[in-house]
């Protein structure tokens, strides 16, 4: 089971064990976790759960910090720690058990470019896979219409990353059992085949069609 525990200067002052209901962190006395530090707002951040991820978001762009890094959202991973003042809040899951699982780090929007240009490099903070012992599926999305039409990527990463930030960006998750879109951003969900993908993360099949922020991609796994 997953949990947040909240430390200063090296001493524990609380933890929170996470579930599918979102978590509220900040200064207000009424958030489930509650950093007495003037610093901290009085809504800080929220945890909520998307399929079997937690995700970190903050309540103003740039004011969290986790690994040294500002972010807006991210998907936690075991070990993540989160600057919140002059307090630790550090991330454990217990499923965590495999070096692929340690590594995996995903930073999500904002991005500071349009995430669905065909001709862009993924995501920097986005490492390969190195795990010597576990085959992993490789696909491919090509771009249906739009400016980008015909254009293809080869997916062989962890995640990439698709859409426009603020209006609506989708994931494709690499796993050993094959690949998963996930919404993680934008009021209008992405579909597949013509239907709403939803908050769950889903299972591609080959020729599904991703439409998200107005581009149509077609997913084949190789």
């Amino acid at each position: 089971m997953a949990k947040l525990v909240l430390s200063r200067d090296g001493a524990i002052t609380d933890q929170r064990f996470l579930d599918a209901t979102p978590l509220t962190i900040g200064r207000d006395p009424t958030s489930d976790l509650v950093v007495d530090d003037p610093r901290v707002g009085a809504v800080h951040s929220r945890v909520v759960v998307v399929g079997h991820d937690y995700i970190l978001e903050a309540a103003v762009d740039g004011s969290v910090t986790v690994n040294g890094t500002p972010c807006t959202r991210r998907i936690l991973q075991h070990g993540d720690v989160a600057d919140v003042g002059d307090h630790r809040l550090k991330y454990l899951d217990a499923r965590a058990s495999s070096p692929l699982e340690l590594e995996r780090t995903m930073l999500i929007p904002g991005l500071d470019r349009v995430v669905g240009d065909a001709g862009a490099a993924p995501p920097a903070a986005v490492p390969s896979l190195r795990a010597a012992n576990t085959r992993f599926p490789v696909g491919r999305v090509e771009w249906l219409g739009g400016p980008h039409r015909g254009s293809q990527r080869t997916l062989e990463r962890v995640v990439d990353t698709f859409g426009i930030p603020g209006i609506g960006v989708v994931v494709l998750t690499r796993r050993p059992h094959g690949f998963f879109a996930t919404h993680v951003e934008g009021e209008v969900y992405p579909r597949v085949n013509g239907r709403s993908l939803g908050t769950d993360p889903c299972a591609l099949a080959n020729g599904d069609v991703i439409e998200v922020a107005g581009e149509m991609l077609r997913f084949t796994q190789l």
